[in-house]
Order: structure tokens, then C-alpha cells, then sequence
């Protein structure tokens, strides 16, 4: 039996046992009952639309459609125009009643409104502004010729509804026709996210300026909001009050933005003294609900206020916290919205020829406005046609935030259940056939621009193939605490969890999961570095289950941190401030010792006589240092050896560097007796950067010139010398 099947009988045996338990609420039912009756209503109706949406999702999913529409299509099912109408025992108007003019009752609503909250408040923290900063004069281009053609098509086909489906002639500049016109803006850059992540374009021409310009539109597209939005609450349409609205708006989006961006890392450095990641998200989430009522007080939208504070907080390492943290809340309410948007599609209408043919109108007109709007400006960008077309239609999506904006207009009157019926066909169709499309278009490997730019920081990708399901789960979870360990924050993108964002400062990794294969992309100067923590983590699964012995050729990935081939030639100032961690008085020319046991004493006593380790701590850190030994040895290749361990006795990195005239037998990858010996220490309660400082170290190392001159050396001075100048 399948995924599929065995979800339809978990929601089929839970709608059986709800007839059966319906008799209990059988005086529940209605808006008269009291808030006791209410709520248990509100209890059950959440259970049903998290199963059904649970099943929308799973059916969409498994054919390989976007999962949202899933759960909206689940929500059309179930919702007070269809199947939530239909009376039974218990319940005798309906499971899901219409209530009063508004579809569904003021608890779901208000609960969905919230969602959409969390919802705009992830959409902030995913802002990538560094990529926004990268391609800014393209992206920015891009996005404010889409905005305006896709805002002209959306507000021309306002007019025509008013007349056709109201009755009235609205000019241009009402709010219905604004309404609509600001709906044909909104982008959801999530499905084209994933597909360009899928197809290794994140960082391709098109890839970034899609995102650049997603940012562009999502500012754009708020601030033209909150501006239709306050006409409709002052009931003024003329220039001058618009142009006094559109002032207020955009001034207090603006100020609270900058305001945002400036004290965020302060804000961030106050919330992490809290020590408590949990207690940072909720408080992190606290902040945007505040900021969200806050701006509706002003007479802007709450998810404005939302957006803004996830905005802020974007840069900083809270993003990472509060997007794992919250992960559940989110995958708890963030169906519950789609699906509520589900139930506010009313079939009776949406059935009619003219609704169909409106709808398909709207979807022809977003679609040509962003294709047009956003493909035209891209040839004059260095693009061609098909770099031009790709960006086109990446932008035509628009997903969750559409529906959020539909949704406020329909709750203040702005449109009704035939508009919002429209905008639904809009919005499903743009999203479900922009992945069908694009995923094709980025087959193609043939260039995208009439002039190939050259990449300062070319993006790389390693692979690791895996033996076993079993193996690969282990793995992906010691993988995921050893870039923790590193002091990264790692986050999980999606529903799925397949796609993992990893960063810490200026260095960034995409890793890739499936049974059968990991995947990082990074740029050319960390490539050591992640093979030097996946090389780490194999060694400790190794020590722990003999049966990994078949994961993979540990002696190549050894040498690939010393591949001269694939190391870039110089570090950038910060870094190379960074891993200065040996002591110039941590360092010996002349090792004596003729055993491994032997060397790693003599190398501890270079951190005791520099006053980096207690001299009490010696047995302990050689002990610790022998458990390394027996996990696999750290003999490298090219005569060099990086004994390393975490240890109790420091509580930070340090190293020690010596050299072996004659050299003796380390055990290495490639049998040559070693001479070079970089000894590391990390606290094992705070191993921040301690791989990180080993991948440096052998960047150092793998160049030939480097180790001559250090088996060269007479003094300590001049070893300190060679290891000041070139680190």
C-alpha cells in the first residue's frame, strides 16, 4: 500500500470516527451557540482541515505538482461551498457553515490571518539582500518594469469587471481597479526558488536576477498595498489625497524598514544573551506579531509589519533559529491558511462561463505582464532571448502572496466572492504551470547572455555517493552537527527537509540530501573545508561502526584537501587574520621524537611551554589525542600530519607547529614518512571553527613552496616568519 492510500484511509477513518462522536456536539452547532460551543466547533473543524490538507498535499506531491495547491483545492472541498454545507448528525447545518456574509466563521479567519503572519514573516528572513545587493541595477530594472506593466494589465482588467460583472464604471484610479492591479504584481519566487535549486541555477545570471527582482516586486507590491489600503479606510480617491497617502505609507514602511536594518544586529546580540534558542524564536515571533499590529494601526496591512521585521532580521543568525525553531508552527499553520483560502472560493460562481472566462482572461494578462514586463528590460541587461524568457517566467508565480492580498480585499469589501473567484483561478493556474515550464526551459545548456561575465568566486560542486539508506540518514545527521559544531547555522528549506542552506558570515553552502547521494555547493576557496569536515565525520562513523568501512575512498577525499588544483592562491585579509592561531613560541625546527606517541608529547609540550595548556592537562590531551589516532590516522600525504582532537583541557583552539628533519613513519595516506606536524586542540564544549582552522592550515600546507621553507627553517623565528607571511 502507498504513501497516498494509507493518508486517504487515515482521513476517511477520521471523518468515520467524527460521525460517530457527533452526537456530543449536537447543540455545538452555529454561530448563537456560547464560546464553549464555539470553540469545540473551532477544535474540530481544525482537525478536519489538517487532514485534509495532509492528503491534498500528499496527492499533489505525488504527481509531482506544487503541494500548496493540494491543500487549497482540499480547502474548496471541504469548505461552506461544497461539502461543509451539506448537514448530518451533530452538525446539522454543516461542518463548515456559512457564516453570515463572510464565508467562514471570525475564529478560522482570524487563526488563518495569523498564518499568513508567520507566512510573510519567513518570506522576510529568506530575503536574500546580499544577492539583491549582487545583481541590483539588473534586478532592480527587472523588477520595477514587471511591477508596472503586470500593474497595468491587473488594473485594465479591473475596469472591465466593474463594468461587466458590477455594473459600475470605475475609473483607473479606484481602489477595485487598484486592488486589482497590485494582485497581478505579487510574486511568489518560492516554486521558482526550488526549481532553479534543483536545475543548479541558484547562482546562474537568470537565477540571482530572478531573485533580485522577487525582492523588488515584494517591496514594490507592499508599499502599492498599504497605499490602496488607506484610501479605502479614508474614502478619498482624489490625486491630492492619494499622493498625501502614498507619502504616509511609504514613509512609515521606509522608516521602520531602516530603523529594522540598523539595530537588528543589536536586537540580535540582546536576544541571544538569552541562551535559550527556543525562547529567541518565540520572542523573535513576538516581535513580529507587534510590529504586524502596529501596522494596521497606522492603516497598513499586518503582513506589511511582518514582512518588514523578518526583513530586519534577515542578516543576522537569528534567521537560522527562528526558521528551525518555528519550523513546526509553521508547517502547523501555514496549511491551515491555504486551506482556509480554499474555502472562500465559491463554486456556485466560480462554475459560470463568465467567472471561467474572466479567470482565463486574468491569467493570460498576469502572465503576459510579467513575461513582457520582466523579459523586455532583460535584452537591454546583457541577456539574450533565452536567458530574457527564462527571468520572464520565473516571475509569473504568484502563490501564497497573492492569496494573501486576495484574501485582505475580499475581508474588507474591497472585491467580492466573484473577483476573489477570478483571482483564484489566476493564482492557480500561474502557479501550476510555471514549473512545468521553466523546469524545460533550464534544461538547455546554452549560454544565456551575448557577453559571458567573468565570476570573481566560481560555485562548485562536491558529491558524495552513498552505499545505503541506513548509512546516508546517519550521515546527513552527524554532517548537520558538525557544521553546528563549526559555529554555522544550518537551515532546512521546505516541507520536504531535502535542502539545507548552511552559512556562517561571508562563507555560504547549499547541501543536497537523498539516499543516494550528498551534495555541497560552494565556492572554489571552501571546497577544502567541507572536505575536511566530511573527511572528520567519516572518521568518527568509522571509529563507531565498523560497517561504514565501505562509504567511500576516505584516501582520496584525504587528498583533495591538499589538491593544488582546486585551492585558490590567496585568502582575503579576514581570513587570514582569522586562522592565525599558532604561538610564536608553539613551535619547534628540530623534533626528536622517532614514534607517534613520542611526537605528540613533544608537540604538547610546545603548547605547555607557550602557556597555552596547563601542564596538569598533558596526559589527559595526549589520551585524547591517541583516541583520534585509533579512529584513523592523521597522516596525511607530501610528508605532512595534522594530529587534532577535542578536548576538555582548552577551551579554544590552539596549535602547535613542528618539524621532523629526517621524518618518521605516521601512518600516511601515501606511505611517505612525515616531517611537517601542525598539532590542533578544540574545546569539545565549543569547537567553534576548529575545522575550519584545519582546512586553512592545509590550504597553507598544499603548497610545495610552503613546506620547503618551513623544513628549511634554522630558527623559531624564521618558521614563524613563513607561517606570518603566507597564512
Amino acid at each position: 500500500m502507498d504513501r497516498f492510500k494509507k493518508s486517504l484511509y487515515i482521513f476517511l477513518g477520521a471523518a468515520f470516527f467524527l460521525l460517530l462522536t457527533a452526537n456530543a456536539f449536537a447543540s455545538s452547532q452555529g454561530s448563537e451557540g456560547g464560546i464553549v460551543e464555539r470553540t469545540s466547533l473551532l477544535a474540530i473543524q481544525l482537525s478536519v482541515i489538517l487532514f485534509a490538507a495532509w492528503v491534498g498535499n500528499l496527492a499533489f506531491a505525488r504527481m509531482k505538482l506544487p503541494a500548496v495547491l493540494g491543500e487549497i483545492i482540499a480547502g474548496v472541498v471541504i469548505g461552506p461551498y461544497f461539502l461543509g454545507a451539506y448537514g448530518f448528525t451533530g452538525f446539522e447545518h454543516g461542518l463548515f457553515p456559512l457564516s453570515g456574509d463572510f464565508p467562514v466563521s471570525i475564529e478560522l479567519y482570524s487563526l488563518a490571518t495569523i498564518a499568513s503572519i508567520i507566512l510573510l514573516f519567513f518570506v522576510g528572513l529568506e530575503t536574500d539582500i546580499e544577492t539583491f545587493l549582487r545583481f541590483s541595477f539588473a534586478g532592480s530594472i527587472v523588477g520595477v518594469c514587471g511591477v508596472i506593466v503586470s500593474f497595468i494589465a491587473g488594473d485594465v482588467l479591473g475596469v472591465m469587471l466593474a463594468k461587466s460583472l458590477m455594473g459600475q464604471n470605475y475609473g483607473f484610479t479606484h481602489p477595485f481597479c487598484l486592488f486589482l492591479g497590485v494582485l497581478s504584481t505579487a510574486t511568489s519566487v518560492g516554486i521558482t526558488a526550488r526549481i532553479l535549486s534543483e536545475k543548479r541555477k541558484m547562482n546562474s545570471p537568470e537565477g540571482v536576477t530572478i531573485l533580485a527582482a522577487a525582492v523588488i516586486d515584494d517591496v514594490l507590491g507592499i508599499i502599492i498595498l498599504a497605499i490602496i489600503l488607506g484610501m479605502v479606510k479614508s474614502g478619498h480617491i482624489g490625486w491630492k489625497e492619494v499622493s498625501l497617502i502614498s507619502l504616509k505609507a511609504f514613509g512609515i514602511w521606509l522608516g521602520f524598514t531602516l530603523v529594522g536594518l540598523k539595530y537588528a544586529l543589536k536586537l540580535s546580540t540582546a536576544l541571544n544573551k538569552i541562551n535559550d534558542r527556543n525562547t529567541i524564536a518565540i520572542l523573535s515571533f513576538g516581535l513580529a506579531l507587534l510590529l504586524a499590529g502596529i501596522f494596521e494601526h497606522f492603516g497598513l496591512a499586518m503582513i506589511i509589519g511582518a514582512y518588514v521585521m523578518g526583513l530586519s532580521l534577515s542578516k543576522t543568525d537569528l534567521a537560522f533559529i527562528i526558521q528551525e525553531k518555528l519550523e513546526m508552527l509553521q508547517k502547523f499553520l501555514v496549511p491551515i491558511f491555504f486551506c482556509v483560502m480554499g474555502m472562500l472560493v465559491n463554486l456556485h460562481e466560480m462554475a459560470s462561463w463568465q467567472i471561467l472566462g474572466f479567470g482565463m482572461l486574468y491569467v493570460v494578462l498576469a502572465t503576459l505582464g510579467k513575461v513582457i514586463g520582466c523579459s523586455l528590460p532583460a535584452l537591454f541587461l546583457n541577456f539574450n532571448f533565452r536567458g530574457a524568457l527564462r527571468i520572464g517566467v520565473g516571475m509569473v508565480p504568484r502563490g501564497e502572496v497573492a492569496l494573501i492580498i486576495a484574501g485582505i480585499g475580499l475581508s474588507t469589501g474591497i472585491i467580492d466572492d466573484k473577483v476573489f473567484s477570478i483571482v483564484m483561478i489566476m493564482t492557480f493556474v500561474t502557479t501550476l504551470i510555471t514549473p512545468l515550464v521553466l523546469d524545460k526551459m533550464l534544461d538547455s545548456k546554452k549560454p544565456v547572455l551575448r557577453k559571458e561575465q567573468e565570476t570573481k568566486d566560481e560555485q562548485k560542486t562536491i558529491k558524495y555517493d552513498m552505499p545505503s539508506v541506513e548509512t546516508a540518514e546517519l550521515l546527513l545527521n552527524k554532517v548537520v552537527t558538525a557544521f553546528e559544531n563549526e559555529g554555522f547555522f544550518v537551515h532546512r528549506m521546505g516541507r520536504e527537509g531535502r535542502l539545507y542552506k548552511i552559512r556562517k558570515e561571508s562563507v555560504f553552502i547549499v547541501m543536497r540530501y537523498s539516499p543516494q547521494r550528498m551534495e555541497f555547493d560552494c565556492s572554489e576557496m571552501d571546497m577544502s573545508f567541507v572536505h575536511t569536515l566530511f573527511y572528520e565525520v567519516i572518521a568518527e562513523l568509522e571509529h563507531a561502526m565498523q560497517t561504514l568501512q565501505t562509504l567511500t575512498d576516505k584516501s582520496s577525499i584525504g587528498k583533495k584537501i591538499f589538491d593544488t588544483q582546486k585551492i585558490i592562491a590567496s585568502l582575503n585579509n579576514e581570513r587570514k587574520k582569522k586562522f592565525q592561531i599558532v604561538s610564536s613560541n608553539a613551535l619547534s625546527v628540530d623534533l626528536k621524537s622517532r614514534t607517534k606517541e613520542a611526537i605528540l608529547s613533544e608537540l604538547v609540550d610546545l603548547l605547555i611551554e607557550s602557556k597555552q595548556l596547563d601542564v596538569s592537562k598533558k596526559e589527559e590531551v595526549i589520551d585524547d589525542l591517541l583516541k583520534r589516532e585509533t579512529m584513523m590516522s592523521t597522516g596525511m600525504q607530501n610528508g605532512i600530519a595534522l594530529p587534532h582532537a577535542k578536548t576538555t583541557a582548552v577551551d579554544h583552539v590552539v596549535a602547535a607547529v613542528g618539524i621532523s628533519k629526517e621524518g618518521i613513519d605516521y601512518a600516511s595516506l601515501d606511505k611517505i614518512p612525515s616531517r611537517i606536524f601542525v598539532l590542533t586542540l578544540a574545546s569539545k564544549e565549543h569547537p567553534h571553527a576548529y575545522l575550519q582552522s584545519m582546512s586553512e592550515i592545509s590550504r597553507f600546507l598544499s603548497k610545495e613552496d610552503n613546506r620547503v621553507k618551513m623544513i628549511e627553517c634554522i630558527t623559531k623565528i624564521q618558521l614563524f616568519d613563513v607561517l606570518n607571511i603566507h597564512m
